[in-house]
């Protein structure tokens, strides 16, 4: 196709445009509401990962060793630990780090300071705190520790487990998925609907221009371009609008996730910006694959060349 051909065809495909514009305004808007909603899918995706990971880092078992077992014990522990493959990393606090930090908990209760002060040795023993590979290999460290003769060393392991949360928060995330992709492929369906209608009303608009276009020899490709080309532009200047949308969302919404999980991990705005041209590259290349299987079905059922 010669560059003036190609000219023609994209000038035709933007007065068909205009010539059907609200109609052509309705496809956008569907269009449009495909790309927010699968945007919205991503930003819980981001959003449901990122507090899993934050849960998962927060995740620890602290063995509290009783005040009589000497600082070489611990330690001991601490190697014995260090060797097993489900342990990640392993803090120590020393017997008068614990003490400090205690003091601190209670520096406002004048009678525990007191008490403490009064005593002769330190009531308070050394502390590991030790975090696992996985969530999933908590019990086993636990379990590990419960038969090996280090175990009456420790006075206590204090474990929450952070399984339970971690799971409803999968949990809570799939179901939002699920509602989330049955709503875009709605939406997906009805955008394919409606482009083929509004490419079979551009082809029986144009039915006069179509027949005289073929008594005069134009190809079949020429004839179809010009609607392949108005599907092309419905896809861009939908693009175009939904990141214009979905920015200020997440900018809407980013201070609200902070103070939901006290923390600024939750970089939505940075996650898109490094990841632009693959999200919304994507998304305009599936939407404009579909609308140009969509025009080429409606031509092929009406326009019959």
């Amino acid at each position: 196709m010669t560059l003036s051909s190609l000219y023609r065809v994209i000038i035709f495909a933007w007065q068909s445009f205009w010539r059907n514009i609200w109609l052509s305004l309705v496809t956008i808007t569907i269009i449009v509401l495909t790309f927010v909603s699968i945007n919205f899918l991503i930003v819980v995706n981001i959003i449901t990962d990122s507090a899993i990971e934050i849960v998962k880092n927060k995740v620890d078992v602290s063995l509290y060793f009783r005040p009589d077992v000497t600082e070489p014990q611990v330690l001991e522990v601490k190697t014995y630990l260090s060797s097993l493959t489900q342990v990640r990393e392993i803090g120590y606090v020393s017997q008068q780090q614990a003490l400090e930090n205690f003091r601190q908990q209670h520096r406002q209760d004048t009678n525990i300071i007191e008490s403490l002060a009064e005593l002769e040795e330190n009531p308070i023993g050394a502390t590991l705190q030790v975090k696992a590979k996985n969530i999933q290999d908590y019990p086993e460290i636990i379990d590990v520790l419960n038969n090996s003769k280090y175990n009456n060393l420790i006075l206590d392991k204090n474990y929450d487990d952070h399984k339970v949360y971690i799971e409803k928060i999968k949990n809570f995330s799939d179901n939002i998925k699920t509602i989330g992709l049955f709503t875009s492929g709605t939406f997906a369906l009805i955008a394919l609907l409606i482009v083929f209608n509004t490419i079979r009303v551009a082809i029986y608009t144009h039915r006069q221009e179509i027949a005289i276009m073929k008594l005069v020899g134009a190809t079949n490709w020429f004839i179809k371009a010009p609607f392949l080309v108005e599907a092309i532009f419905y896809g861009v200047i939908s693009c175009i609008i939904s990141i214009a949308v979905v920015y200020p969302a997440i900018g809407l919404i980013q201070p609200y996730v902070n103070n939901f999980f006290l923390t600024e991990e939750f970089n939505i705005t940075g996650y898109f910006n490094e990841n632009f041209f693959l999200i919304f590259g994507l998304e305009i290349l599936v939407i404009i694959f579909l609308n140009i299987v969509s025009s080429s079905i409606a031509m092929r059922r009406y326009l019959k060349v």
